[in-house]
């Protein structure tokens, strides 16, 4: 059999990349509509938002629906399908913890002034995983990566609080309680009832346990089985009474750390550190 001619030119290769890319894009532009304002469009509204005509948007809304990116609602009015909805739960769970929480600290640090912390527990010390400064000259010179005793600190004594009594002294062991300051707890009895506190009001203080001058107010994550994963805490370079921090600070520091929590639990996010 006589093999037909090719009439495409060298050319044509190049414009149908470009002409699947334009299409790809188009059907993305059309995705990127809809957020919490704009739940549902109408076909209309979709043309009018990204300037193609009714027939081009209506047509781009079918592929997308026989996709699953797209539900149709009722007539030509559609919202995210499944699986845009899967791709986004994806995206988001894939990221780490403090990538996750970066914007609750924000607002938190903004709501405050004052800076925020967000810490992992690792063997019997706090690893800082998020730092948000204010403008204090004071502030801690500590980085993401530093390491303080949990014992000593708001962030450290949060998540202590949270865990069964026998991992609590498995992860302290033996080793002795140095005092950092006047004010570290040292005494094994006292550390106990001021985990029991913590426990019970759920947030921790920490009043110049670790540099004279600076006050700390923390609040647990926890994952989706209740246990506790990171902390965060408020860290105050400033003269403030436990008054401000328990009535002003604390209830900020814990609505935070709620707020993180329920994200975690609707992802299933877990930091790894058991």
């Amino acid at each position: 059999m006589a093999r037909e001619p090719n009439y495409s030119s060298p050319g044509d290769g190049e414009a149908n990349k470009k002409d699947g890319i334009q299409s790809v894009s188009r059907a993305l532009s059309i995705l990127e509509l809809f957020n919490e304002r704009r739940p549902t469009l109408s076909t209309s509204d979709i043309a009018a938002l990204t300037g193609l005509n009714r027939a081009t948007a209506y047509r781009f809304c079918q592929t997308l629906l026989k996709l699953g990116y797209l539900e149709e609602t009722y007539s030509r009015t559609f919202r995210p399908g499944i699986k845009a909805i899967s791709l986004a739960r994806a995206a988001l769970s894939s990221r780490d913890l403090p990538d996750m929480a970066l914007p609750y600290l924000q607002r938190l640090r903004e709501s405050t002034g004052e800076t925020v912390n967000m810490a992992y527990l690792d063997g019997a010390d706090v690893v800082y995983v998020s730092r948000l400064l204010n403008d204090d000259l004071l502030a801690l010179r500590l980085f993401v990566g530093s390491r303080l005793p949990a014992y000593a600190t708001s962030l450290g004594r949060a998540i202590l609080a949270f865990l069964p009594p026998e991992e609590v002294d498995t992860i302290l062991g033996d080793r002795e309680l140095e005092a950092i300051t006047q004010y570290t707890i040292t005494d094994r009895v006292k550390l106990k009832k001021e985990l029991d506190r913590v426990r019970s009001r759920g947030y921790a203080i920490n009043d110049e346990g670790v540099v004279l001058g600076i006050r700390g107010v923390a609040a647990p994550v926890f994952n989706a089985v209740s246990r506790p994963i990171a902390s965060i805490n408020v860290s105050i370079a400033r003269p403030a009474e436990l008054e401000e921090l328990r009535e002003v600070i604390a209830p900020q520091v814990v609505e935070t750390a709620r707020a993180i929590t329920a994200l975690v639990t609707e992802l299933a996010i877990d930091s790894g550190r058991h």
